[in-house]
């Protein structure tokens, strides 16, 4: 998952936007949907929080199970 931001013109004014989705293609929906015609002034894709903190765990077990590794040799 990524979390998507950017800066929306839709014709009166400016948004700021920010949406949790997997691909660039459901976030260009979204603004479809949400704002139909519209300028994008600026955007940014980074990995969501829930996806940071799953990869942060992952490397606590694999450390963990190469502590354990090593303990018994």
């Amino acid at each position: 998952m990524f979390t998507y931001s950017a800066v929306i013109y839709d014709g009166k004014k400016q948004n700021l936007v920010r949406y949790e989705c997997r691909t660039d293609t459901e976030f260009s929906s979204y603004l479809e949907s949400r704002f139909g015609c519209h300028v994008c002034l600026w955007s940014n894709k980074e990995l969501s929080e829930n996806t940071m903190a799953a990869i942060a765990a992952s490397r606590q077990l694999i450390e963990k199970d190469n502590v354990d590794k090593t303990e018994a040799l």
